[in-house]
């Protein structure tokens, strides 16, 4: 694979204009016009870590929901039928920084997805009947997340992890806080957060730059950036001992996890981490599948992830067990771990390790409504449209050394966090 330093990664990707209004806001646009496809995205700098009084709410994951329900200048049934009239389809999703809105559409479409994404930012309405029909589905997804062993699990995690970091809320909030919520809580979050100056545009495919700049600069003509407060996020203090919580709940199969803090996404250790999580737990050839799973048989499924937001993240390893062998199993990962923090990485699993990585993210980009989440991910992450460019190339510059250096800093006991989820009565006695 050819290095790239990052001298050599324009500050823009071929084909990408940035460009910022007068009230703050961002837009976006790649013309790619090797298909008749445009994907046009809205994303909002505020996800369920932004939710100041109300954290532990949903508020976030509340107007993903509500968005399209209806707007000052069209009912929600409007515009699913502009939708569907131009041959598109749109969704939305929440995380812990961010809330997204995309309508993917043949590029006869194009106007019209950028003029109902613009509506619902400006002018929502949250009409009251939909409000309440939306807030009994989220309740339902909230006793599904409950009882599913593998989400309510996860979840636990992060909440185990995290003690003082907003991380630790669930992004659909919890139904104590969220019970308490009134429109105007809602709706004041809204007018809060999706001012024009905490918002940008994306977007991709087969269209006209300049068009599509000047369609979104028309359409918010009319509306000033506002006063944002300042986003006070709670730093998450060093861990200084390993944290194990075992939970029992009525399921056939345990769900382990074990995870350590690592830095945030900007920092020169993430790329190594990554291909680490590669190397240990991703597909047939890893480390934990040939050796947890197949020589031991101690898994039903065992793999390695980070997750890494804005703020510093987690490496972590997860897996499906029988109860019975859940201490055994946990103690194989472990070993892997410690395996190599020692000299036991070879050269060609560093290189598949990388190529895997690359391949991955590349394959992301294939269709636009791909390029146009990483231009905004990029954009949300590090203020640099060529982010991810940058980050593939430390990834490809990660060397043997900077694998162990990583492991050995951050993969420490002391830093260790586990949960288990196991069945009724199996939990192994506490010591």
């Amino acid at each position: 694979m050819t290095e790239l330093n990052d001298s050599d990664i324009p500050t823009l990707p071929a084909g990408t204009t940035l460009t910022r209004l007068p009230n703050g806001l961002t837009i976006v646009v790649q013309e790619d016009h090797s298909a008749p496809v445009v994907s046009a995205q809205a994303w909002c700098a505020a996800g369920s870590i932004h939710e100041g009084q109300w954290l532990g709410a949903g508020l976030s994951h509340v107007l993903e929901h509500m968005l399209f329900k209806g707007t000052s200048t069209r009912p929600g049934s409007r515009i699913d039928q502009e939708v569907q009239e131009a041959g598109g389809y749109m969704n939305a999703y929440t995380s812990f920084d961010r809330t997204v809105f995309w309508i993917n559409v043949p590029n006869t479409g194009a106007r019209v997805a950028v003029d109902i994404l613009a509506d619902v930012m400006q002018h929502a309405t949250l009409p009251a009947g939909e409000l309440a029909k939306e807030m009994d589905v989220i309740r339902r997804e909230m006793d599904m997340g409950d009882d599913d062993p593998g989400r309510r699990a996860s979840r636990r995690l992060f909440e185990t992890a995290y003690t003082q970091s907003p991380y630790r809320f669930t992004i659909i909030g919890y139904p104590d806080i969220f019970n308490r919520l009134q429109r105007e809580d809602i709706f004041g979050y809204y007018q809060e957060k999706y001012a024009p100056n905490n918002v940008f545009f994306v977007a991709v495919g087969d269209f006209s730059a300049d068009d599509v700049i000047a369609q979104i600069e028309a359409a918010f003509a009319g509306t000033p950036a506002r006063p944002l407060p300042p986003a006070e996020l709670a730093a998450e203090p060093k861990q200084l001992a390993a944290r194990e919580v075992i939970e029992e709940a009525p399921t056939e199969l345990g769900h382990c996890h074990v995870s350590w803090h690592i830095p945030e996404l900007r920092h020169p250790d993430v790329p190594p981490l990554d291909v680490l999580a590669v190397l240990l737990g991703m597909g047939r050839s890893s480390r934990l599948y040939r050796e947890v799973r197949e020589r031991q048989g101690l898994v039903h499924s065992a793999d390695a992830w980070t997750y890494n937001p804005g703020n510093p993240g987690l490496f972590g390893l997860s897996a499906v067990v029988d109860a019975d062998k859940f201490t055994a199993a946990r103690d194989a990962m472990l070993a892997e771990v410690e395996r190599v923090k020692e000299n036991s990485l070879t050269p060609a699993e560093l290189i598949k390790a990388v190529k895997q990585f690359v391949a991955g993210h590349l394959g992301i980009r294939k269709t636009m409504q791909g390029q146009a989440a990483d231009l905004g991910g990029s954009w949300l992450a590090a203020r640099d449209l060529n982010f991810s460019e940058r980050y593939l190339a430390a990834v490809k510059r990660a060397t043997l050394d900077d694998l162990r250096r990583v492991a050995r800093e951050y993969l420490t006991p002391e830093n260790r966090t586990l949960y288990a989820l196991l069945p009724a009565g199996t939990a192994p006695p506490k010591a």
